[in-house]
């Protein structure tokens, strides 16, 4: 019971740091396509480009559709908002503290999980990731999930069958996942010795069928929409093997290195080629997912997915880390070896996207957590009372000190210092245009600001249907097409053109554009940001 409570509090205590302030911060591009076709298929069966019930979503340059349909129950409550689409996110982050839970009490005993559910809701890692609208935050929880039946399943059939769709969900949830799981799933056999005898032993064979036809059907809808649904389109686009700039500065480090290597033209070709840099490039990406700096200092520095500013751990768990792993290096090989191999395999499938990235890295939290609290378990344990007592202070200064910077980052500094890669123009534009609707025959909001084209439809939750329909057939103006809402055109006019554009319009006119644009025109005035940085400019023709 006393465990239970205390469980009870560090989950309120995680909730308060997840749900402060959360919806302060605009949607960002993601959230705003993700939000819009959650809201269409609520509203039609349809996505915003008017596929019916897709797997796979376009609008997402390839988005697998689990995060999509399991934030439709939220839409529905709040609409197309900002808890809308983040509500399943801090469910997520919430569900990850209970499940680390049990499986600290699983792997180690009840106060490795009471610790491993603490550091959990206080960690920068997923208070950033709870507090945006991931899809990536919902597949570690689903694999978290899923991790920890595997481990329960010779108590019961019934964890084959959740293990199954836990897993199942992951991979139609977050792409990196589909590589990622079928890596983990040998070291998860090996540890949970004998589960494939007890799977095909006889008891529960109707739970465990159906937990094999969910497997096998997830697997294969997975392959389908990977070579057929363009599921990966983002993943194609940007891997180390496509990267343009990547390619150059291998082409011409080649080029270099067999000039001026003096072993002679027949040999320099042997040590100086591309499959040699690649793999270098792919071993350097590797190992900068597990650097100091990334996990402990300066995190994948995207004030997006990072928004504690912070590494993704605090610093104290460089120590509490390194504790846990002497402690099970000393005491339990095995459970040392399973979680160090499921910390190397994670960013196998983030070495070929060449950067290190929060998101992607995301299954690498549990075991890091994990054997954090095995050292603070350590700590307390093994020094006598004054060591362990000054030990336990230490690491609570040093946390305390972090925690409250980080904080004041988190709520208050980096929401406004980093309000452009939250797509707050695309919101002030919004609110400029809904503003002055009234007062102009033409509002014209130019497409060059981010994400614009989906912000003005989700913040005005506009009918999915006139969505839909503008999508598809854009509303011809003169050689122009646009998406037109009311009296307000989202435009592509190349932006010199935009000051005679303006003046041949008959009516009064209100333009805003982002200052990057090459504009030409005696009434332009420029808006700045709450930083100070130019953000949008307008034109006003009143005549």
């Amino acid at each position: 019971m006393k465990n239970k409570v205390i469980l009870g509090l560090i989950l309120i205590f995680g909730l308060i740091l997840r749900i402060l302030f959360v919806t302060k911060l605009p949607l960002y591009g993601d959230e705003l396509t993700l939000v819009g076709d959650a809201y269409s298929v609520l509203k039609t069966g349809h996505d915003t480009l008017g596929h019916f019930l897709p797997i796979t979503f376009e609008m997402g340059a390839g988005r697998p559709a689990g995060y999509v349909y399991f934030s439709i129950p939220f839409v529905a409550i709040f609409g197309p908002t900002a808890l809308g689409v983040r509500a399943l996110s801090i469910l997520s982050g919430l569900g990850l503290i209970v499940i680390m839970y049990f499986l600290g009490k699983e792997l180690f005993g009840e106060k490795v999980g009471l610790i491993a559910s603490f550091l959990v809701a206080i960690s920068p890692w997923d208070l950033s990731l709870s507090r945006g609208g991931f899809e990536a935050h919902f597949a570690l929880t689903l694999a978290t999930l899923g991790l920890l039946f595997l481990l329960l399943a010779k108590r019961g059939p019934k964890y084959y069958l959740g293990f199954a769709l836990a897993w199942g969900l992951a991979i139609h949830t977050y792409p990196t996942y589909k590589l990622t799981l079928f890596l983990v799933l040998p070291l998860l056999v090996w540890f949970n010795r004998g589960i494939i005898k007890d799977f095909f032993s006889k008891g529960g064979r109707l739970l465990k069928m159906a937990a094999l036809a969910v497997g096998v059907i997830a697997v294969l809808v997975s392959a389908q929409q990977t070579l057929f649904g363009n599921s990966e389109q983002r993943f194609t686009s940007i891997n180390i093997f496509v990267d343009h700039d990547t390619a150059q500065q291998i082409l011409q480090k080649v080029n270099l290195e067999r000039t001026i290597d003096p072993i002679g033209k027949k040999l320099s070709p042997l040590f100086h080629n591309k499959p040699v840099e690649y793999f270098v490039s792919l071993r350097d990406a590797y190992l900068d997912n597990l650097s100091f700096d990334f996990l402990f200092i300066s995190g994948d520095g995207d004030p997006v997915h990072n928004m504690t500013g912070t590494g993704e751990l605090y610093i104290v768990d460089a120590v509490l880390i390194f504790v846990g792993l002497v402690a099970l290096w000393n005491k339990d090989r095995k459970h040392f070896v399973f979680l160090v191999s499921w910390i190397l395999i994670v960013p196998i499938a983030t070495a070929l996207l060449i950067i290190p990235h929060a998101l992607r890295d995301s299954f690498m939290l549990p075991p890091l957590i994990l054997l954090s609290a095995c050292g603070l378990l350590m700590i307390v344990r093994n020094g006598n009372k004054i060591v362990g007592r000054i030990s336990l202070a230490l690491i609570a200064v040093f946390w305390l000190a972090q925690f409250v910077f980080l904080l004041d980052k988190l709520y208050f500094l980096l929401p406004i210092k980093y309000n452009e890669f939250w797509s707050y123009p695309a919101q002030a534009a919004v609110e400029i245009a809904d503003f002055n609707k009234n007062q102009y025959d033409y509002i014209f909001l130019s497409d060059k600001i981010d994400n614009v084209q989906f912000a003005y439809p989700v913040y005005n939750k506009i009918d999915p249907r006139q969505v839909i329909a503008e999508n598809q057939n854009p509303f011809s103006f003169g050689e122009y097409k646009f998406r037109k809402y009311g009296n307000v055109y989202i435009t592509n006019i190349p932006d010199t053109l935009v000051g005679d554009f303006v003046n041949s319009i008959k009516g009064t006119v209100l333009y805003i554009g982002d200052p990057k644009e090459n504009i030409n025109s005696l009434l332009l005035e420029k808006i700045d940001g709450p930083t100070g940085v130019r953000m949008l400019y307008v034109i006003k023709k009143k005549t």
